[in-house]
């Protein structure tokens, strides 16, 4: 505008207003626009009274609801106000407004200029937040919202949707926008990798893959290297991940507690004492925990505790590695935490089924002292648990402890109260008490330590448990465990044969473990599967291996068809004079295990009885070989 110099701001207030309206200022008078606005606050209300009458012209020429005097009205008629800036006829006069009447009519008619009127509203706000930014670098500036799907649930449990979003099930992706829980968690994972995992009731807005905002709630978030650079925003601050984990509440008032579990975050705000547009930022690490309730500013700084963010945060933890040049061994462990209780060989699975970074897993084996000092200290200390599984267990004989890993049981750190353990607590009938190691805690007594625990324990639930992941050991090429070479002497009325008792610790049939048995050797001498081919032979099985093992299915070398009557043990010999329970279920090929039933007919509790080929045994069991061998000597 050549002329803007011999105007008063009122009149440029006018003629810019207009051209916003009409669609055709041009990018210096929009700056025009702004700055006028900007350093004449008294002229705001005149501004906002143009887009009201330009609004209602276009609404008289869209409908004909309004007339155009009831609408020019509005702009000659104000009255002195606070700011002392009096009736606006003095600097607008009536000629001037009924001559932008006429123009307005020649521009708008049969257009949709509403959406111009919209946009000198929103222009306003711009100028606003303009004026704010002019006292400092704001960190709260809203990144623009992504389009499209930008992350996906993974996880979801006992969730409670908000009645104003549509439920979202497991699997589904989820676009950008907001996300509103009212119970219950679930876990989302955005395209570049972030993994948060969000406790109701909470509500978040996802604005892209590398950015959310948490109006409230409680959040745990993992990041991995792809996700560097991941901001999360909440009404009170600014955080941009650094390659970490960490948890984040925001309160109803807005305020934020980030604790840092390990890695780095930013924290953004505000240097009064920095020069220039950029925030400044506070690094925080690992065990770093703040307080914010204000915008730009860095807060308090407050004891870390990941008991705030419960099972929240070790369900999003990647394993930690136990370095070498701290003393370690290089291996890494990771706490995981089930949704449901879980038996100890259900855990043994599970940990044989998880790998990282190309190294299997297993059950922990603590075996010194800087070892279990560090498990404690960097997976279990504040965690709210009752207990967690470990690879220790004398379900292959009471009182022999073995680690799943066949490493030396030398180091142990057995709880002391109530009372010292193992103590074999006798609460299960059927296998004589407790098998199975577990790190367990008693608040105001003793800290995290080692206790025993049987299978069907009925005032325990554990639903934890702890994987270590090393290169490949040979103790877990056949996932297995097992016991000690038992002789059976001629001296006393024995064949001499040797007879060792296996734990399985993941499922397999029947001709896999007959060859399993096969390959196995003693002093040069092949091993079988047992042929129990006599009632002494049964009763020395019994009542020397397997009588205070908590095992109690054990598969034999027992085959053959029902239908016509032909059971034969692996040695080609058919089964006489023992008696042989069967299945309810029609079927025809069997296999042979030696079942503990204590309500059975024979007064050791352990019977034969035939299984269907087509059924695997129970997610955990046991085998027997038999060597017939004269030495204990074993071949390697």
């Amino acid at each position: 505008m050549s002329d803007s110099t011999k105007k008063t701001p009122e009149q440029e207030i006018v003629d810019l207003a207009n051209a916003m309206c009409d669609q055709t200022i041009s990018a210096d008078d929009r700056r025009r626009l702004e700055s006028l606005l900007e350093e004449n606050p008294q002229l705001r209300p005149l501004y906002l009274d143009y887009v009201r009458v330009n609004a209602g012209l276009i609404w008289r020429y869209r409908t004909g609801d309004t007339p155009v005097e009831d609408s020019t009205e509005i702009v000659g008629s104000h009255e002195v106000n606070d700011d002392g800036v009096g009736d606006r006829s003095d600097a607008v006069n009536q000629s001037q407004l009924r001559k932008t009447e006429v123009d307005w009519r020649s521009y708008f008619v049969g257009r949709w200029a509403f959406v111009g009127a919209l946009a000198s509203c929103l222009l306003l706000a711009l100028v606003l937040s303009r004026r704010n930014e002019s006292a400092g670098p704001s960190v709260e500036r809203e990144p623009a919202v992504a389009e499209g799907f930008i992350a996906t649930l993974h996880e979801a449990t006992h969730v409670v949707w908000s009645n104003e979003d549509q439920a979202v099930n497991v699997g589904s992706r989820i676009k950008a926008g907001s996300l509103r829980l009212e119970a219950g968690e679930a876990e989302v994972v955005f395209d570049s990798g972030a993994k948060l995992r969000l406790a109701g009731p909470a509500e978040m807005r996802l604005e892209s893959p590398l950015s959310v905002y948490l109006a409230k709630g409680t959040v745990a978030a993992h990041m991995p290297p792809a996700a560097i650079g991941f901001k999360l925003r909440t009404p009170t601050s600014t955080l941009v991940d650094q390659g970490t984990e960490f948890g984040v509440a925001v309160e109803q008032s807005g305020e934020t507690q980030v604790h840092v579990f390990r890695g780095q975050v930013d924290l953004l705000y505000r240097d009064a004492e920095k020069e220039g547009d950029a925030p400044a930022k506070l690094e925080m690490y690992d065990r770093h925990a703040r307080r914010i309730n204000q915008l730009d500013s860095i807060g308090e700084r407050i004891a870390f505790s990941n008991a705030t963010f419960a099972s929240l945060a070790r369900r999003v933890a990647d394993p930690i590695e136990w370095k070498v040049a701290e003393g370690g061994n290089g291996h890494f462990y990771q706490l995981v935490v089930e949704k449901r209780s879980i038996t100890w060989h259900e855990a043994a699975q599970l940990s044989m089924g998880r790998h990282f970074r190309g190294m299997p897993g297993h059950l922990v084996t603590m075996t010194s002292r800087e070892e279990d000092q560090f498990i404690v200290e960097s997976l279990l200390e504040e965690v709210p648990l009752r207990g967690v599984w470990t690879g220790i267990t004398d379900v292959l004989r009471e009182g022999h402890f073995r680690w799943v890993t066949g490493e030396q049981y030398e180091f142990t750190n057995w709880a002391t109260w109530p009372e010292q353990q193992p103590d074999n607590f006798h609460e299960a009938d059927w296998h004589g008490g407790e098998d199975y190691g577990m790190y367990a805690q008693f608040p105001g007594k003793q800290p995290w330590a080692w206790n025993d625990l049987s299978i069907d324990s009925m005032h325990e639930k554990i639903a934890a448990y702890i994987v270590e992941y090393e290169p490949p050991v040979d103790a877990l090429r056949h996932r297995s465990m097992a016991l000690d070479p038992i002789h059976w002497p001629k001296s006393e009325g024995g064949n001499g044969h040797y007879y060792r008792m296996v734990l399985v610790l993941e499922p397999a049939d029947w001709n896999t473990i007959r060859e399993r048995a096969a390959d196995s050797k003693l002093h040069g001498t092949a091993g079988h599967l047992v042929a129990m081919e006599t009632p002494e032979e049964r009763a020395f099985v019994a009542d020397k291996i397997l009588r205070i093992c908590g095992i109690p299915e054990m598969m034999i070398g027992l085959s053959g068809s029902l239908e016509q009557r032909d059971l034969r043990w692996v040695s080609g010999q058919p089964v006489v004079g023992l008696e042989v329970e069967q299945s309810h279920l029609p079927t025809d090929m069997v296999y042979g295990v030696f079942r503990w039933n204590p309500a059975g007919k024979w007064q050791t509790g352990w019977e034969i009885r035939a299984m269907s080929m087509e059924v695997l045994p129970a997610d955990w069991f046991g085998y027997l070989i038999e060597y017939p061998a004269e030495s204990v000597e074993e071949e390697l």
